[in-house]
């Protein structure tokens, strides 16, 4: 299933592409030297996504020392920003896409220009989408079904995280800027030093340790905006330094171009709409979860933060790949973006099978550390185990979707992915929690089932190649 020789069409593709046969077996000098150069650009970019979902996990447990509630917030407010931050995605997968195919190029003015757009278009997007949002955050709260308690730490967390918007959208283009120039060693540096930063403020600003005040909720909200800040203005000097691969004059020419940020918007629509749809259908599963209370959306919450912990791990891998993957055909190296991509694809699912087994055997373990009620240790353990088999599905699905996005041909995943949202996801949890009445778990059982479903239609759409051949 996961054979390194491409299917015969994408055979031949690849053999007009470098104007000469492939051998039966990819040389395995050639397998062995792009494995490595998948694991040299994924690795730094899983462990700072790692890092970045340690840090919400921690968090999720000091709120959980307060109560179930102020975790229920948190997730709740989390889907209706995951729709928000839907622009992120737009912006990002273009930027993804132009960045490292301009650098893979040789053309370092059109790669300075292009991070100068994206970062011009996510303070903008921020801003656009984040400040309007304050008004009806109270009001989407109350339609997903949080309780009066729920409603004000909703509010007392999310408010400032909306102010800030505009950064922490920039701060995941340190990332991808360091990434598409062949530097994703230092994208990992400072997301050490936001990471730290904001696990060190995290117990001093909610619980009031020394000379900090007690702010509770709000202090974990302010903790996030103080780290993401600190990451961009630390990404911006060291992208500024005269020996970065691609050194940004931020103040100098090349200046942004509408032009290209059209481009951005153009290659990275079809993700964002993708990401829009599923965070939309992310906000109906919350208020399937929700209509069983506040413990269950808690339990719920913390399963789904463990579960981003592994789909963060195949995230960081997938766009370190994919900026391989774009520099490979910005050069015409069609052979080398296949081997990359296929090898990613069984890093992926071999990563989130380790993980899934991790969770199952220690589930009770998990679960008590985060809760100590034992009416919620039951409950906890079965949803962090229904939830935790469909990890490698979700492992192959974003994997697969990854590669996409280092082509910067992204309307195929945006087909599958808003099928998969509407017509997979959410009827498998209605009909296995609601229709079968298998209560919470249903949900669960029928989430799984769907990751299942949609992780062998993308692989599928990664096997046709298409991707080979699209054209910026």
């Amino acid at each position: 299933m996961f054979r390194t020789y491409p299917p015969p069409k994408v055979a031949k593709l690849i053999r007009e592409s470098i104007d000469s046969e492939l051998p039966e077996h990819f040389d395995r000098i050639l397998t062995r030297s792009i494995f490595r150069r998948v694991l040299a650009m994924g690795l730094p970019s899983m462990a700072g996504f790692m890092l970045m979902i340690v840090y919400e996990i921690v968090d999720m447990f000091w709120l959980a020392m307060i109560g179930p509630a102020p975790v229920a917030a948190v997730t709740i407010f989390g889907s209706f920003l995951w729709v928000l931050a839907s622009s992120n995605m737009v912006i990002g997968a273009g930027s993804v896409a132009v960045i490292s195919r301009r650098f893979g190029e040789g053309d370092k003015t059109r790669t300075e220009k292009s991070i100068k757009n994206t970062f011009l278009l996510k303070f903008g997007a921020g801003l656009v989408f984040g400040l309007p949002a304050i008004f009806v955050l109270k009001p989407v709260l109350k339609i997903m079904g949080a309780e009066p308690d729920v409603v004000a730490f909703g509010m007392s967390y999310g408010v400032l995280q909306l102010c800030t918007l505009g950064f922490a959208l920039m701060s995941f283009s340190i990332y991808t800027a360091f990434r598409g120039i062949g530097k994703p060693n230092t994208a990992l540096f400072v997301s050490i030093i936001g990471t730290g930063l904001n696990m060190l403020l995290d117990p001093l600003l909610i619980f009031g340790v020394g000379p900090f005040p007690k702010l509770g909720v709000f202090g974990a909200s302010l903790a996030t905006s103080i780290s993401y800040i600190t990451v961009v203005f630390i990404g911006m000097i060291l992208l500024a330094r005269q020996k970065s691969p691609v050194r940004v004059r931020w103040l100098k020419a090349p200046w942004p171009a509408f032009s290209e940020m059209w481009q951005i918007i153009r290659i990275g629509a079809p993700s964002g709409i993708n990401d829009f749809s599923f965070s939309l259908a992310q906000m109906v599963a919350i208020r399937l979860v929700t209509s069983y209370g506040t413990v269950i959306t808690a339990l719920f919450g913390m399963s789904n933060k463990l579960l981003h912990f592994g789909v963060y791990i195949v995230g960081g891998l997938g766009l370190g790949t994919g900026a391989l993957i774009g520099q490979f055909l910005g050069s015409r190296e069609h052979h080398k973006a296949w081997l990359a991509g296929i090898l990613s694809i069984r890093l992926a699912v071999v990563l989130m099978f380790v993980f899934m087994t991790v969770l199952l055997v220690f589930a009770p373990q998990i679960v008590r550390a985060f809760f100590g009620e034992p009416d919620m240790l039951e409950p906890g353990i079965a949803i962090l185990r229904i939830i935790a088999l469909g990890m490698p599905f979700i492992g192959l699905h974003i994997a697969s979707e990854e590669v996409f996005m280092g082509a910067g041909q992204n309307i195929p995943p945006m087909v599958l992915g808003i099928i998969f949202a509407w017509l997979v996801i959410i009827p498998s949890m209605y009909l296995f929690g609601n229709v079968f009445n298998w209560g919470p778990n249903g949900l669960m059982w029928g989430r799984s089932f769907a990751h299942a479903l949609g992780a062998f239609a993308a692989f599928w759409l990664f096997r046709r190649g298409t991707w080979l051949k699209h054209q910026l």
